[in-house]
């Protein structure tokens, strides 16, 4: 696992270019703490910092061919490199154990079509000294993600936008939409139009390639079989995700999805846990977060010996500061300073953890999709979960939701159609946000976060339940709770959906904070919001008030971090 970036001159690298690329990879030494590198030739300039999970003997970064015509800038982890290295062995003369080799062996072997052999999670840049092009790719879900800016006369990219803009490579230039789009719906932002305007990301399942200072795209095809059942094909990806030359651990809330981890993985880790020791009644107005995780997941870790480990952050404060300086794409739920929080524990003993994520946004989790009247439009969503009024009309964003989830087949008649329509949003735009808050907080702890629901044969099998299945007796994710429940207690595989735990008592603690950061910063925002209403706001009252309050502390923090660095 490695933070990687990249800068192109079409006219040539300059001295500044190369002072920056300096800079860039100090900047991204939180991905990867084991070892860095630059590789640079007239025109480009690629950098990479290492996580070694797999073969931590040191090599040259970023990877070169032996003839030097290809440089490898790799982030990721491809599971299934031994078998392509065998597949590989007659045309190759591997040096290193590690998939980094693999994978540019067979990007060189293959081409683009190698993409559809990958099982992982991967972010490339492939740079062709010869050619003076490139060629990039993210896993099918961008897992590991992928920054680009396509300028007149360069060619940026990096893992995360912070080291091109606090480097000078870029300016600071806020995007309008992408912030409103936050506002008004802040689980579907950042997931096509970035919070940035002069970067783009690079989608789910896609390549790009670069020659003569010209950007094309395309989506590649995976052709994976759906497994004839899902447990076999999850324990499968967990073993494969399980493997390490150093200490991997789980992430465990007591759910179904972390907790079928738990009960399938191939051995003993250990299993960490975040509380803020709640009473259940601060769960009765909670939009999302419904119970305590701990006894849950206390149990799971007991009845399958896996150390448990409970996180109680002892400065929310401290923690929830830290968080907001995170994400660079702005933070977008409270949950996040737990997943902050939990990568610091963990990170002091392993290196890499497996998660839950993607179940839910790939088996029909969501309890809204019990609910029919919450289906008919994206409208109900955004007002489920609230928004604040920004210049751009929350109609705005109805409709692009409305036309994206057609682009993809989908209509909006009957409620089997809205159900799949708004499971399409989920799948498309709210999973992405997801695994991007994931990779900027665990990675910032320079800890890897492996997502065994995300693993190709998992998905495949996804994508073919119905909701007939998933969405039975008025119970979400019927299907794998049905199969979870011959492995864990009955109480853990059908335990009502229950989000990551967040700290009920702190709406007081971000009201202070934002009040605060709004009468220094306020004019920052000023010209995407309307003034008058946030100026009104009372202390929060009830939990859809807290996550209002936080996304407001959490622009004023982005826009003061960047507009001192732009």
């Amino acid at each position: 696992m490695c933070g990687i970036a990249g800068l192109i001159r079409y006219g040539g690298l300059t001295a500044a270019d190369h002072s920056r690329a300096a800079r860039i990879k100090t900047l991204l030494r939180h991905r990867g703490p084991d070892g860095s590198g630059i590789a640079a030739d007239a025109f480009a300039t690629l950098i990479q910092t290492r996580l070694a999970l797999i073969a931590p003997e040191p090599h040259p970064l970023p990877l070169q061919s032996p003839d030097g015509r290809f440089t490898l800038a790799y982030n990721g982890e491809v599971y299934n490199h031994a078998a392509l290295r065998k597949q590989l062995a007659d045309s190759w003369d591997f040096k290193t154990r590690t998939d980094s080799e693999v994978v540019l062996a067979a990007l060189i072997h293959w081409g683009p079509a190698a993409l559809s052999r990958f099982e992982g999670m991967f972010a490339l840049f492939l740079w062709d000294g010869e050619q003076q092009s490139g060629f990039a790719a993210v896993d099918p879900l961008s897992v590991k993600p992928l920054l680009y800016h396509a300028g007149d006369a360069q060619f940026l990219f990096c893992s995360e936008a912070g080291p091109l803009i606090t480097s000078g490579a870029l300016p600071f230039r806020p995007n309008e939409e992408a912030i409103s789009e936050y506002l008004t719906a802040p689980y579907f932002s950042g997931a096509h139009t970035l919070p940035f305007d002069n970067l783009q990301r690079l989608l789910p399942g896609h390549y790009l390639q670069l020659a003569d200072g010209r950007v094309t795209t395309a989506e590649y095809r995976t052709n994976t079989p759906r497994p004839p059942a899902l447990v076999p094909a999850l324990r499968d990806a967990i073993a494969a995700e399980s493997v390490a030359d150093s200490g991997v651990g789980l992430f465990l809330s007591g759910g179904v999805d972390s907790s079928l981890i738990a009960a399938l993985a191939p051995k003993p880790m250990p299993a960490f846990t975040v509380t803020y020791e709640h009473g259940p009644e601060h769960y009765v107005d909670s939009l999302i977060v419904k119970s305590d995780d701990v006894p849950f997941a206390r149990k799971v870790a007991s009845r399958f010996r896996h150390p448990f480990h409970l996180v109680n952050p002892p400065n929310f404060e401290a923690v929830l500061l830290r968080t907001l300086q995170t994400n660079d794409l702005i933070a977008a739920w409270e949950q996040e300073v737990s997943q902050n929080v939990l990568a610091e524990a963990a990170a002091a003993s392993v290196k890499a953890v497996l998660v839950g994520d993607a179940a839910d946004e790939t088996h029909f989790g969501y309890s809204f999709l019990l609910h029919p009247e919450r289906l008919t439009s994206p409208k109900h969503l955004m007002d489920f979960f609230g928004l604040l009024p920004t210049r751009i009309e929350p109609a705005h964003f109805v409709d692009k939701y409305r036309v994206f989830a057609e682009a993809q087949g989908h209509r909006w008649k009957t409620s089997h159609d809205q159900r799949l329509a708004i499971s399409c949003l989920v799948r498309n735009l709210w999973l992405t946000r997801l695994l991007h808050n994931g990779d900027s907080h665990l990675m910032a702890h320079s800890l890897e976060g492996r997502v065994p629901f995300a693993h190709p044969t998992v998905l495949a099998f996804g994508d073919n339940v119905f909701p007939s299945d998933a969405l039975k007796d008025g119970i979400e994710k019927h299907h794998l709770r049905t199969a979870a429940a011959k492995l864990l207690p009955a109480e853990i595989a059908w335990r009502p959906k229950s989000a990551l735990t967040k700290h009920m008592d702190g709406r007081q603690t971000i009201h202070r904070l934002f009040r605060q950061a709004w009468t220094r910063q306020g004019a920052l925002i000023e010209p995407y919001i309307i003034p008058d209403v946030i100026d009104n706001l009372k202390p929060p009252a009830t939990d859809r008030d807290g996550g209002l309050r936080f996304r407001l502390l959490a622009l004023l923090t982005w826009f003061a971090r960047f507009a001192e660095s732009g």
